[in-house]
């Protein structure tokens, strides 16, 4: 898989290919998939095969907020309070994504994602689910290490392949029937988030799917109607915090600090 003869252009092509790849592993409230970093080199990409069924990463507490400590004081409108109430103040527990943990996950079908310098191009490699997934010929050995053909992949040379085109070949090619849009949203993540962790969030996310967009997908229509909704989530809390943030109790809090 090595080429010594590779253009020095490509190794500036896949250090930009992992930085975007490392940008999709920080998100998160994907339905159908996840993106976790294991190394600088290195992205799982996580398929759900039963994401209406399958459990979502666990949750557990975090400090709580000064807006959340100090909601009864906060002098906003009530859809402001409802807002703010109304988000958790949560965080995920990071996934594993040792060999060992990826190999025993059952609710998931999980890839390696990989742009080792040695090889000047991605790579996915497979690390579960082989004998559903691969099609082998009657004489042929199944090779757990050989990575697996993708036309994204294989064009990459020649094209302007981002990850994301990566991610819509893969989740299609994992899932049968494929989703109607492989870049669903579980909105009942953000709405776990604390207000100034959605914005943030929601932020984040509406870049990713404008990318995606951009890209003229089959599902193109729906990303469009998936950055309309979360645009309105996105402002509305927006709004939220500013007006938190000029009231008497944030001044109060500012400057205790």
């Amino acid at each position: 898989m090595a080429d010594d003869n590779a253009a020095p252009g490509e190794m500036t092509r896949l250090n930009q290919f992992m930085a975007d790849c490392m940008s999709v592993g920080a998100l998160r409230g994907f339905k159908h998939f996840s993106v976790y970093i294991r190394s600088r080199e290195e992205i799982v990409l996580r398929v759900l095969k039963d994401p209406d069924n399958t459990p979502r990463s666990d949750l557990v507490p975090v400090c709580s907020s000064a807006i959340y400590d100090r909601m009864d004081s906060v002098h906003a409108s009530d859809e402001t309070k409802h807002v703010i109430s109304n988000a958790r103040n949560r965080m995920e527990r990071p996934f594993d994504v040792s060999d060992a943990s990826l190999e025993a996950d059952t609710e998931g079908i999980n890839f390696l994602i990989a742009g080792y310098q040695r090889y000047r191009c991605p790579y996915v490699w497979l690390r579960t689910d082989h004998t559903s997934l691969v099609q082998l010929r009657p004489d042929e050995a199944l090779d757990c290490d050989a990575p697996v053909e993708l036309n994204t992949v294989n064009c990459w040379r020649n094209y302007d392949i981002r990850p994301w085109d990566v991610i819509v070949e893969i989740v299609c090619y994992a899932l049968d029937p494929w989703p109607e849009n492989p870049f669903a949203l579980d909105y009942a993540y953000f709405e776990k988030l604390t207000v100034e962790e959605r914005v943030v969030a929601t932020g984040a996310m509406l870049e990713f799917l404008r990318r995606a967009y951009l890209r003229r997908y089959f599902c193109s229509e729906i990303l469009l109607e998936d950055i309309k909704r979360l645009q309105h989530q996105h402002f509305h809390c927006l709004n939220a915090l500013r007006e938190y943030q000029q009231s008497t109790v944030f001044r109060e809090t500012v400057s205790n600090i």
